[in-house]
């Protein structure tokens, strides 16, 4: 089923990927507006609670760094396969959760299962694009899959409006099984080769010692870490302060969220009518240069004129930053990957991504109760290290090439 070496690429197969990684969003913001309301349902507390945020993101981390080695050694399909048929049943064990510890292992299972889309999706794109064509890919990628988080919390808030925290994971379940279905008819083979010697642990051990001594690679994906770590801070105290500092209704709430989705489709815009015009590395820059002025305006905003809609502003300006950066840094973290082991390179920018993402819920919810403080610490910080990160990468890193 591989699609001929040197051939057009259908558009069924981007297509693909970014039903999978919209699902695998929905995952986190479907349910986000329900957060605050969880602790009286379950008899629990807000701290417990974003457990089902930070654990679901660490096990989503740790998982890729197996997903990666099984796509090299079974191939992408089969793999992909698999881990939506888990995704399923995970998101059907969340709905019918009856105390928040089952929540919680419920979570923590469907980061696992979800995170194989995060490996397949770069490792496909690796597979059959060279380095603009990948900008190129995922920029329109990250277009597309901005409907999700935008769209999600609006509907998670009304769905439990209507119907309860647990119908939110049961529509969850139904999209990710519309997605196993379409992925078991279209969703080609993309590996050049199997490699058999993939899962061995020695091959394991030193492919990614040698990623994580790769200083332009690191860079690169640390940037992405720490993009994703302002990310899910938001995601995870914004229902608080919003709803339960501001006193904004929980059916709105998404809303807010959905402005700054918005603000990072405008990003990935600007980054896919780059490309051709200027460097992956000068698209980066750009959107660590967003990334810096909208966290570190945080700050300020809060100490001085704290409101929903200025801190929606200023995390606004931080995710139109994150639109560039994620078009461009992961082609040239893999592009100064060896070229063998997609998948493993693919595995770890995806691990230390969402490593990120579950250090920035975890820091806004075990920081001291402080209104929209820790959220703008976190923030603030993670816009400073994403400029760190990209000052490290120092040169360009090598160009991706399409496999022949």
């Amino acid at each position: 089923m591989n699609p001929p070496a040197g051939g057009a690429v259908s558009p069924l197969i981007p297509a693909l990927l970014i039903a999978a990684s919209s699902a695998s969003v929905l995952s986190t913001d479907l349910y986000a507006p329900s957060l605050p309301h969880l602790p009286a349902i379950l008899s629990t507390d807000a701290t417990t609670v974003t457990l089902t945020m930070s654990l679901n993101l660490a096990s989503f981390s740790l998982a890729q760094l197996l997903h990666g080695p099984l796509a090299d050694r079974f191939g992408r399909r089969p793999v992909f396969l698999w881990g939506m048929a888990a995704f399923v049943l995970t998101a059907i064990a969340a709905a019918s959760a009856q105390s928040i510890e089952q929540l919680i292992a419920a979570r923590i299972l469907m980061g696992i299962a979800a995170s194989v889309e995060a490996v397949i999706a770069l490792a496909v794109i690796r597979d059959l694009y060279d380095e603009a064509g990948a900008v190129r890919i995922l920029a329109i990628y990250g277009m597309t899959i901005a409907i999700a988080p935008a769209v999600g919390p609006v509907i998670g808030g009304f769905v439990f409006v209507w119907a309860g925290w647990r119908a939110n994971f049961f529509l969850l379940a139904g999209v990710v099984l519309l997605v196993f279905a379409l992925a078991a008819r279209w969703l080609p083979e993309t590996a050049a080769q199997i490699d058999y010697g993939a899962l061995r642990l020695r091959r394991m051990a030193g492919g990614y010692a040698s990623l994580f001594a790769n200083r332009t690679y690191m860079a690169y994906a640390l940037a992405l870490s720490f993009g994703l770590a302002g990310v899910f801070a938001f995601i995870t105290a914004g229902p608080f302060v919003f709803i339960d500092g501001h006193g904004v209704a929980t059916q709105y709430y998404g809303f807010f969220q959905m402005a700054i989705v918005a603000a990072f489709f405008v990003g990935t815009m600007i980054a896919s009518r780059a490309v051709g015009r200027i460097d992956a590395r000068r698209i980066c820059a750009l959107g660590v240069a967003l990334s810096l002025a909208g966290g570190l305006a945080l700050i300020p905003v809060v100490a001085l004129a704290e409101s929903p809609w200025l801190i929606t502003a200023a995390a606004s300006l931080f995710a139109a930053g994150l639109g560039p950066l994620f078009a461009a840094a992961p082609v040239l973290a893999m592009g100064a990957a060896p070229a063998s082991g997609g998948g493993v390179s693919a595995a770890l920018i995806g691990s230390l991504e969402m490593a990120g993402g579950a250090l920035g819920a975890l820091g806004v919810g075990i920081l001291p109760d402080a209104g929209a403080w820790p959220l703008a610490g976190v923030m603030a910080a993670s816009s400073v290290l994403i400029l760190l990160a990209y000052l490290a990468a120092g040169g360009s890193g090598q160009p991706v090439r399409r496999r022949s």
